[in-house]
């Protein structure tokens, strides 16, 4: 006789309901995400701050999404901020380099690099070479929800002074139709000589379309990038008093920009929305 295997209903009922979280888990993700790209900071933020379940809703989706990706940006960023932290600390500057995480999500940055409120021990800052107090990192998002690294506030309008910060992070941040606000405020932060790190999706801002292949017969051609809508932005970007100092496309999902001062005030006119 063949052995009959019957599964449990139990274990088939547990399977169900863990799709359907995870599909309804992925749905509410998209739904806020909509949310953030078409309102304004202000308005995300009362909306969050007035129900701040929506932002554990929203980053659980986001953390889902962004596990599947070879490479985190934001490890990427803080291996970046590292070495510039043992440049600094190699030449005759002084103090500590003091970073501002717009739109930090759960903090990964200043939990890493030890920001305002962590409690890192001299071992684990040691381990990770951010001894001596080499960072300071304020990390700022919608809602703290009991994170004490995290300040919230609208992105438009941080607590810091004019003139203190040598990095403004935006990774994977640049959400809502004013985000040339948070290009201004990073800009009245950030010292004469600092510079502005951004992350962002390669479909935000690049779209490709078939290339003649040059024998004619139509199709066949390779694929290009159009970069029509990253010009525009680093146009905006220099309009916004930022000169683009470095792009790497070397990872598939995401685009890493570098901006610094370009010496020419904000426009108080300029808009960006994609």
């Amino acid at each position: 006789f063949g052995l009959i295997i019957v599964k449990s209903p139990c274990k088939s009922r547990a399977a169900l309901q863990q799709s359907f979280l995870a599909r309804l888990s992925g749905s509410r993700f998209r739904e806020l995400n909509e949310d953030l790209y078409t309102t304004t900071s202000d308005t995300a933020f009362k909306r969050f701050s007035e129900n701040p379940e929506l932002f554990d809703q929203y980053h659980e989706g986001f953390r889902k999404q962004v596990s599947q990706w070879p490479v985190n940006p934001v490890d990427v960023i803080i291996r970046w901020i590292r070495k510039k932290g043992a440049q600094k600390q190699g030449s005759k500057k002084k103090g500590s380099l003091v970073v501002a995480d717009f739109g930090c999500g759960d903090a990964k940055l200043g939990k890493e690099l030890g920001g305002q409120g962590n409690q890192k021990t001299k071992k684990q800052k040691k381990e990770n070479g951010d001894n001596n107090g080499e960072f300071k990192v304020h990390s700022f998002d919608l809602v703290a929800n009991g994170n004490p690294l995290i300040t919230p506030c609208d992105m438009a309008n941080v607590p810091l002074d004019d003139g203190v910060v040598d990095i403004a992070v935006f990774c994977l941040a640049l959400m809502g139709t004013n985000i040339a606000d948070f290009i201004r405020e990073a800009h009245r932060v950030l010292k004469s000589d600092g510079v502005i790190k951004i992350a962002e999706v390669r479909s935000r801002f690049e779209a490709t379309a078939d290339s003649e292949d040059g024998h004619g017969g139509g199709g066949g051609g390779k694929k290009k990038t159009d970069d029509s809508l990253l010009n525009e932005f680093i146009d905006t970007m220099d309009e916004l008093g930022f000169e683009c100092t470095q792009k790497d496309r070397s990872n598939r999902m995401f685009i890493l920009m570098e901006f610094a001062k370009n010496g020419e005030k904000p426009s108080t006119e300029a808009t960006f929305t994609a």
